[in-house]
């Protein structure tokens, strides 16, 4: 029997109850049940702990800005599920979605796949369906044994690598390096940021190993004139003596820079390797990349500031740009945060930074207590405030807030959520 519209969404939540489980075979036997739709259009295949969302969506955009027919698959979402599925730059139908969701369900019950395996199979074959030219493919944890690693990409990316998900993937950035390289196929091309000699050796080694062409980028890109604005940059890149000079990026933040460089250096080397892409392609892309939820202002009076800093090294980012790029007289900060992330570096970095702190709980499961949230975080600050809601926190900085104030609502994509539901905001 079909399940309606709910049913179906509600069902594939419901797998989320199978929680990570990662390895490869399940969803290897359901793809080549279905025909392998991720073999039937060119791949991008990226992994990090922080930026690889921001570089896929920059890549993507570049791409389409070339006038080629892309997929977009990414994670988490921040209000609609069909976020994670996008071609040409829009979101899955709801409808489609559905459709997918009946048509796997036999292979799902029977392999007992799980949510984020479920998602991967409805956008491989989504974008199969669409006829798109190339995918930019995020992975979802890791990357070694992550479900989206059964594609075999033009090229593969690894960002930013940092302490996160440490139950699968190890307490260390060599073990986690270890995991994220896994995408690296034998005789391919590997771009990726260089931020210690022992990753950067991990990455070379394997890629050694594999017979894949390594770009280490950080070494080979330089990048001078920022200009930080708080709702776009301005750089100029220069990489194998080509300089693209005044570079408009419509993502704010430093840190963003480095992801557009990853992206620009793909698109080069795609260019050079395998199909045409021109400078005006380039610029174009920058220009229009839209990625909901990082560094994003979503209201001017008063002055609210999402972004979704879940980890340590994104809570570094979000500080840093809090001292260099954004004005303000006080800083309102909407805290929430899963129990499983390292919160209390999180709040050492944060909390200090702060004049009036309001500890939330993340509208999931796993969101941490608005009383331990509030208990380290008294730590740095006095005016700590606890509320029952994110909306209710929201609510709350909003009454606080005086003219010049900026309210900052960070610590997890579910508290992001709740704030574009509230304000209206949904991305399409």
């Amino acid at each position: 029997m079909q399940m309606n519209d709910d049913q179906a969404i509600n069902y594939l939540f419901d797998l989320s109850t199978f929680g990570w489980k990662l390895g490869l075979e399940k969803i290897t036997a359901m793809l080549n049940e279905l025909g392998n739709p991720q073999a039937k259009y060119r791949t991008i295949h990226i992994a990090g702990t922080n930026g690889k969302g921001s570089t896929s969506a920059t890549i993507e955009s570049i791409l389409r800005a070339a006038g080629y027919k892309t997929g977009l698959y990414t994670s988490p979402h921040l209000v609609y599920v069909g976020e994670r599925i996008r071609c040409d730059g829009q979101s899955i139908k709801k409808e489609d979605l559905v459709s997918y969701i009946n048509y796997i369900k036999p292979l799902i019950e029977k392999y007992r796949c799980t949510f984020f395996e479920a998602m991967t199979i409805i956008a491989f074959l989504y974008f199969a369906d669409q006829q798109v030219e190339i995918a930019v493919i995020e992975v979802g944890l890791g990357g070694r044994l992550d479900a989206t690693n059964v594609i075999t990409p033009l090229i593969s990316i690894i960002t930013n690598i940092d302490i996160d998900h440490t139950k699968q993937l190890g307490a260390t950035r060599n073990s986690i390096a270890y995991e994220k390289a896994g995408i690296i196929k034998p005789d391919s091309i590997c771009l990726a940021t260089c931020q210690s000699k022992q990753v950067n050796s991990i990455i070379a080694r394997i890629c050694q190993d594999r017979n894949a062409e390594y770009f280490c980028v950080d070494s080979m890109k330089n990048i001078e004139n920022i200009r930080l604005d708080e709702q776009y940059s301005i750089f100029d890149l220069t990489f194998n003596g080509t300089l693209y000079s005044q570079l408009k990026f419509s993502l704010a933040g430093e840190h963003q820079i480095n992801n557009a460089a990853l992206a620009i250096i793909g698109a080069t080397i795609i260019n050079a390797r395998f199909f045409p892409i021109s400078i005006e392609d380039i610029y174009r892309g920058l220009a229009t990349v839209k990625w909901h939820g990082r560094l994003q202002l979503i209201s001017d009076e008063p002055k609210i500031l999402i972004d979704a800093a879940h980890n340590p090294g994104g809570i570094s980012v979000l500080t840093k740009a809090l001292r260099t790029i954004f004005r303000y007289h006080r800083l309102i900060v909407v805290f929430g945060v899963c129990k499983d992330k390292d919160y209390r570096s999180m709040l050492k970095k944060l909390a200090p930074l702060s004049d009036i702190f309001i500890a939330v709980k993340a509208n999931e499961e796993r969101g941490l207590s608005t009383s331990t949230i509030a208990k380290y975080a008294s730590l740095y600050i006095d005016s700590v405030n606890k509320k029952v809601s994110v909306t209710a926190g929201l609510e709350y900085a909003m009454q606080c807030a005086q003219q010049n104030d900026l309210i900052l609502c960070t610590g997890s994509h579910y508290v992001l959520n709740d704030i574009l539901v509230y304000f209206n905001q949904v991305p399409n």
